[in-house]
């Protein structure tokens, strides 16, 4: 089992690396496997809905904000741990589950 822990927070050693580690930590002591993806401190765009993702391409259209390369980690885990500071938008996410879901 793998479990992708997504760091939202434009800090990527703050205070929600730090939970996300203790978190990181606790699944590790049970055997299971865990990999951190950092998103970065520029902006994260919105799912509008375009449904480019259903497509042959299978790949988010927006390609200027890393999610993609997000994604393609996400698809490799079995479960997901979403950390963002109090400040930090949380849209990433629903990009992220849209398209590993289908």
């Amino acid at each position: 089992m793998k479990v992708l822990l997504l760091n939202g927070s434009p800090k990527e050693k703050g205070c929600t690396f730090t939970a996300l580690s203790e978190v990181g930590n606790a699944l590790n002591r049970e055997g299971i496997e865990t990999e951190f993806a950092y998103l970065g401190a520029g902006p994260v765009r919105d799912c509008i809905g375009c449904g480019q993702c259903n497509t042959k391409h299978a790949g988010c259209i927006f390609t200027d904000d890393g999610i993609n390369d997000v994604i393609a980690k996400a698809k490799e885990a079995d479960g997901f741990v979403f950390g963002k500071s109090s400040t930090s938008a949380s849209s990433y996410r629903f990009r992220i589950i849209s398209l590993i879901s289908h």
